[in-house]
């Protein structure tokens, strides 16, 4: 279920700075005599290169051609006895010293596919070469290394016959289609002002690419997760809604493989059906036959994960290979939204009271959610004697008594929003409310507003069928509440 990931930086490069890219991928040894070049390479057990005779040493045991150049001036400083053989060279020291793209390819010049400049130190570069000088085809596997403070460039090469080359050719142009995906995905994603939106069109992008049913992201909170993000094809129906506060134990056989940083993949949900009935009967129950799931980590800490459900019919660890490579980026927008969220947050909350501010007010009012309202009722409340609080006993009593009237008005308002617009001000808007419910909640609101508490406020209150604008209806709630506060200090007097 392991799955290779590319480092997000490489492929942020190729897209900040396009070179004929041919085809990046993690190196894989295909020998044994590979695994022993490539340790001898990178110094892997105490071995440090320092001369070109152990170089010789260690590589003219191998069949691959193996060459080592210098990437500033070209110069050929050593090449093994399979390239000896094969470039048809009469001995090595013809050979070193000389321009490598002279003696391997035939030129009097640097060749304008050189790859030097694609070249890193963690990633090889793979590259067919049809060779002029031998007449043959070869897959090359290039690396930079860093000796002696100049920069080389190690070639391993192996010959490839017609099948290898159709073969090879098939594997960079199956390469070269899933960067591309990848690459539409993360324009897409950064592409698009609104987050929420920006995820929904990289998971269309996915689904659409990998022919599957579902693509969509469950985040983690505790013991429980939802599905916050969901696409599905046509004909497939939404699983979303059904989705909310699961338990994470559902996927408990998961969560290993993401502490490695690897992907969950289900070629045939029948094949665990005796090892986890549990897990089997929820995929079963939604119709899922084969699955891939990729962890999303955030600092540190598993934070949910993504993934797509029966995928067309193919080599599943290519397709988790493009998935993690996006599993970064998914990352990256996720921390955008929180970003984005905090700044609504305190844009549109008051910061006394936790109320909505008037912001959120204005907002609300003339949003077009609230256009087409079959009746609507508005309060508007006003705190009594907050102003002789504040000379009597400071401010931050005041401030207390805002903060208590403010509880007081969001419990008895229940799921209807509260907005403080000014000092001593609050609004409740009530779309669709009936007229008995408005009454309702006038009366909880006069009962414990009433001064019993400590806690007194003059109270306007208004109804409407079809209103044409919420901001007038509180205007008319403004207005009765004076005539609500004028009674009360005239009571008082």
């Amino acid at each position: 279920m392991n799955c290779g990931m590319h480092r997000p930086s490489t492929m942020l490069n190729n897209l900040l700075n396009p070179v004929p890219v041919i085809a990046f991928f993690q190196f894989s040894l295909y020998n044994k005599y590979n695994c022993k070049i490539l340790k001898f390479i990178s110094g892997e057990n105490g071995i440090r290169v320092k001369h070109i005779d152990k170089i010789m040493q260690e590589f003219d045991g191998v069949r691959e051609i193996v060459y080592l150049a210098d990437m500033q001036d070209h110069t050929l400083l050593f090449i093994n006895k399979a390239g000896v053989e094969a470039f048809g060279i009469g001995g090595r020291e013809e050979a070193v010293g000389k321009k490598c793209y002279e003696v391997l390819q035939g030129h009097d010049f640097p060749c304008t596919y050189c790859t030097n400049g694609q070249l890193c130190t963690d990633v090889y570069l793979e590259w067919v070469n049809d060779n002029p000088v031998t007449g043959r085809s070869y897959r090359f596997k290039d690396k930079r290394i860093e000796w002696e403070g100049r920069s080389m460039r190690i070639g391993i090469g192996e010959e490839l016959d017609n099948a290898g080359i159709q073969s090879m050719r098939d594997e960079l142009k199956r390469k070269s289609e899933r960067e591309q995906i990848v690459i539409e995905c993360i324009k897409r994603m950064y592409s698009s002002p609104e987050t929420d939106q920006a995820i929904h069109d990289t998971l269309e992008i996915v689904g659409r690419y990998l022919r599957c049913e579902r693509a969509y992201i469950f985040r983690i909170h505790n013991t429980l997760m939802n599905n916050t993000h969901e696409w599905c094809a046509e004909g497939v129906s939404r699983e979303i809604d059904s989705l909310q506060m699961v338990p994470v134990s559902l996927i408990d056989r998961w969560i290993p493989y993401f502490d490695r940083d690897e992907c969950v993949i289900i070629q045939d949900v029948e094949q665990i059906r005796e090892s986890a009935p549990e897990e089997y009967a929820v995929l079963k129950l939604q119709n899922i036959h084969s699955l891939i799931t990729v962890p999303l980590v955030e600092n540190g800490t598993l934070a949910g994960y993504y993934g797509v459900d029966n995928p067309l019919a193919g080599n599943l660890n290519e397709i988790s290979n493009i998935l993690k490579m996006l599993a970064y980026f998914f990352q990256s927008l996720f921390e955008r939204k929180r970003r984005e969220d905090y700044l609504k947050l305190i844009g549109y909350t008051d910061g006394l009271t936790g109320a909505l501010n008037r912001n959120a007010y204005l907002r609300d009012t003339l949003s077009d959610v609230n256009r087409n309202l079959t009746s609507a009722g508005g309060f508007f409340i006003d705190i009594n004697g907050l102003k002789k609080t504040n000379d009597t006993y400071g401010h931050e009593a005041g401030d207390q008594l805002i903060r208590q009237v403010y509880q007081i008005v969001r419990s008895a308002a229940q799921d209807y929003p509260v907005y403080r617009l000014g000092g001593d001000e609050f609004v409740i808007l009530c779309p669709d409310i009936t007229r008995d419910n408005l009454e309702l909640l006038e009366s909880r609101l006069r009962t414990q507003l009433d001064g019993r508490n400590k806690c007194s406020a003059a109270i306007g209150v208004t109804f409407q069928e079809n209103p044409s604008d919420l901001g007038v209806l509180v205007e008319a709630a403004d207005q009765k509440m004076y005539r609500d506060k004028e009674e009360y200090y005239k009571n008082r007097s």
